[in-house]
């Protein structure tokens, strides 16, 4: 019968595939870091980490899980001991041992780039360093929230990269350091991206960096008719299908001076395809969007493909709710910067754990990693006997999701609070057409 206890043989095994207990010392030493031979080595430690967080156990619990004769004060001790860099190192080599299996969507690797809020305990550091969200209840009793800018695979839906940032600061301000991760998930990459994330200086950041963009358009960024200026339509590829000519209007705020006349920006134009389609929902009046994508070919990638492909962009929702939901990282426990750091470091490598063990269990079971239950994923990662082949797990039934009401009973800190039923509030599935 599985225990608990041997939860940490089998995250010793599932981590060795992706980093081995060697690879983790030579990050340490490649680091700079020393330690001494004793029970709670780097390897070890990083191991115990991952099993607290997916057991769910406090330091004092954890030596009983495990097994390990170790006090809380001492595993507490070895986790501040490992620098915040092999927390970096790892994530990053778990979601490149994870892209080997990536689906490509006409030869690209499609990556999707959103953001997310955090809580953390209310100590004065942390309000001081990340600051609180205004739209809480009540400026005493709200939470720090940072916002996690994240970078993932569309199908897999592992993590490659993660940003913490304050939380009145924009995501669109560092989403370029994304790119070089982006640009080692695959040969050719995709980045699918929200409306508040475009802009004329990252499209030729992301050109310039070997990358094709897709992202929605922003109303008063649209290009109708035979606009002159800034931005102006060249052709007409199709219906609804337009080729556009970009220029910058003048240097972001967020980008120095140097920088900008380094790339040479305020000279280039880019050519662009614009997309127009319609949102139809059963019920409620029909609305126009927009994308634009660097994808300029209206043979090889067809308008109502990328349509239909930006339309899995609301998947990142579903892999915020894994992330934060299931596994608990919606509100962190430490109580200093760098320790607050490290724990969404090793949120994210137990994440890309899981989404490993279902993309094993899709590929014996015939199926694509994004209809595998994650929780029943990580039920058999806490509960399975080590050495046992993987157990057939949960598919999820294809279907439309409705949008629920952005509403809670319990609205403590965001939301507003849910009042009347959540299914007369729930709005039907919607459908997009050229």
């Amino acid at each position: 019968m599985a225990t608990v206890a041997h939860c940490l043989q089998q995250v010793k095994s599932h981590l060795g595939e992706l980093v081995s207990p060697q690879d983790i010392f030579q990050i340490c030493r490649q680091l700079g870091h020393q330690w001494r031979q004793r029970l709670l080595d780097p390897a070890v430690t990083v191991q115990l980490f991952l099993l607290q967080l997916l057991a769910g156990v406090a330091l004092e619990g954890l030596r009983h899980v495990a097994q390990i004769p170790a006090s809380a004060q001492a595993i507490c001790k070895a986790k501040a001991r490992l620098p915040l860099k092999l927390w970096m190192e790892l994530v990053r080599r778990s979601a490149v041992g994870s892209s080997a299996a990536a689906a490509l969507w006409h030869g690209l690797t499609v990556c999707l780039v959103d953001g997310t809020s955090l809580m953390t305990p209310d100590t004065p550091a942390w309000a001081g360093h990340f600051g609180k969200a205004k739209n809480q209840r009540g400026t005493s009793r709200g939470y720090p929230m940072p916002k996690l800018l994240a970078l993932l695979d569309l199908t897999g839906g592992w993590i490659a990269q993660v940003i913490a940032l304050p939380c009145d600061r924009q995501e669109y301000t560092c989403l370029s350091r994304l790119f070089a991760a982006a640009a080692k998930m695959g040969a050719r990459s995709l980045l699918l991206g929200d409306r508040g994330l475009v802009s004329f200086t990252h499209l030729a950041l992301l050109m310039a960096a070997g990358l094709q963009a897709c992202f929605r358009l922003p109303r008063g960024q649209v290009v109708r008719g035979r606009r002159h200026g800034t931005r102006r339509r060249l052709k007409r590829l199709g219906k609804q299908d337009l080729l556009v000519c970009w220029s910058a209007a003048r240097r972001p705020r967020w980008m120095s001076q140097k920088r900008w006349e380094k790339l040479g920006l305020a000279q280039r134009q880019l050519t662009l395809r614009q997309i127009s389609f319609r949102v139809c929902r059963t019920g409620f009046r029909t609305h126009w969007a927009w994308i634009v994508t660097t994808l300029l070919d209206p043979q090889e990638y067809p308008a109502q493909d990328l349509i239909e492909l930006y339309s899995q962009r609301w998947q990142v929702e579903v892999y915020f709710r894994d992330l934060k939901q299931t596994l608990g990282m919606k509100q962190l426990a430490a109580r200093t910067i760098t320790g607050v750091r490290k724990e969404i470091l090793a949120f994210v490598l137990l994440y890309n754990l899981v989404r490993r063990l279902m993309q094993q269990a899709a590929a014996q079971q015939n199926t694509t990693p994004d209809r595998i239950s994650f929780i029943d994923a990580l039920r058999a990662l806490l509960w399975s006997s080590p050495g046992q082949p993987l157990p057939r797990l949960k598919i999820n039934p294809l279907r439309l999701r409705p949008s629920p009401p952005r509403r809670l009973k319990n609205a403590r800190h965001r939301f507003p609070q849910l009042k009347g039923t959540r299914q007369a509030l729930t709005k039907p599935p919607y459908r997009v057409l050229l």
